[in-house]
Formats: structure tokens, C-alpha cells, sequence
């Protein structure tokens, strides 16, 4: 880190507190949010996601591509912020439910578009039907099956005790790893395929 970059983290860092410890009245008091402007250049454009999905109709790109926004967002206060205990747990599973979703659509998509799989088919089966169908292999199932119980956290009464967060997102840069690995197989079969 440089010394300018590292004194704007410590300034951000103190800014950040002085901010947390007004907030409350100051939201009791205009009855209204900060609404600062949030930083250029990390959420990228819809459009500069379209050509990784050539197998997805048009408003399905850029329902996904809406999706990929917010996985910006959370990527960037992911690697900004440190939140601990069992607090930092649930952020760090809120923040990858979307990363999830993606991947849930671009199978069910794919394998709909390919006629590998029925419309009513749920998540659990496309996964299955991708891989004995040669689409993705075996360690990219079991990775995304992996994804999709932790997507299914969603059921609070289904979670037994949540653990303390180590503050490294793990979690979240699995999701991104399975995410880019079912695109790089999604486009090889395609490349095959069509």
C-alpha cells in the first residue's frame, strides 16, 4: 500500500465512525438518509456483461447482468469492511445469496435452452442433469451443490447455531469461483453444441 492510499484508509476508517455515531440522530432529526453518492467505476455497466451469456435471451441478460450490479456493490464493501462475529457470518451469506441466484439461473437457462432439463425443474436436478449430461464435471457439482445448501440458509429455522466470522470472505469468493468455472463450462459446451 502507498502512504497516500494508506492515509485515505485511515482517514475513510475514522470518517466512517464519526459518521456511524451521528447517524442516528441525525436520521431522527431529518427523517432522511445520508444518500452519498456511492463510487464511480466499481459497478460496471449492464451491457459489458451481455456477451458472457450468448446462450441467455436478451432480458434475461439483463436481468442477470442487474443481478452481477449488486454483486458489485457487495464485492466492493466486502473487501472494505470488517465485520466480525456471528454478525459478519450473516452479511457474508447475505452478500453471496446473489452470486447464488446467478448461477441458479444461468443453469436452469442453459439447461432449459438445451432442452437438458423440464421448466419446472428445481435447482438440486438441473445441477445433477449438467453433469451427467457432460455439460459441467463432477468437482464443479459438488462445488455448486455446496452453493446451493448454503443458498438454502435462507430457511433461518433450518440453521443450527451460526458461527463466529473470520473476517475473510470465503463464502462469497467460493461463489465467484463457481460462478466463472459454470460459465467457462457452460461456454465450452456451446462451443461444441451450437
Amino acid at each position: 500500500m502507498d502512504k497516500k492510499f494508506q492515509e485515505a484508509v485511515v482517514a475513510f476508517a475514522e470518517s466512517a465512525q464519526i459518521i456511524a455515531d451521528a447517524l442516528p440522530q441525525y436520521i431522527k432529526k431529518k427523517q432522511t438518509c445520508l444518500n452519498i453518492q456511492f463510487p464511480y467505476r466499481v459497478i460496471r455497466p449492464l451491457k459489458s456483461h451481455y456477451t458472457r451469456w450468448p446462450y441467455l435471451s436478451d432480458e434475461r441478460k439483463r436481468t442477470v447482468a442487474c443481478a452481477i450490479q449488486l454483486c458489485d456493490v457487495n464485492q466492493w464493501h466486502l473487501n472494505v469492511w470488517r465485520i466480525g462475529l456471528t454478525a459478519g457470518t450473516m452479511w457474508e451469506w447475505h452478500c453471496t445469496l446473489p452470486v447464488i441466484a446467478v448461477i441458479e439461473t444461468l443453469a436452469y437457462e442453459f439447461g432449459c435452452q438445451f432442452s437438458l432439463i423440464n421448466e419446472d425443474t428445481k435447482f438440486k436436478k438441473t445441477i445433477d442433469t449438467l453433469q451427467s449430461k457432460g455439460v459441467i464435471n463432477t468437482k464443479l457439482r459438488d462445488d455448486l451443490h455446496k452453493l446451493r445448501n448454503y443458498r438454502n440458509r435462507i430457511h433461518l429455522y433450518l440453521q443450527g447455531e451460526i458461527e463466529m466470522h473470520n473476517g475473510k470472505p470465503k463464502k462469497y469468493n467460493d461463489a465467484i469461483r463457481g460462478l466463472h468455472n459454470l460459465e467457462r463450462s457452460l461456454r465450452q459446451y456451446c462451443r461444441k453444441n451450437c
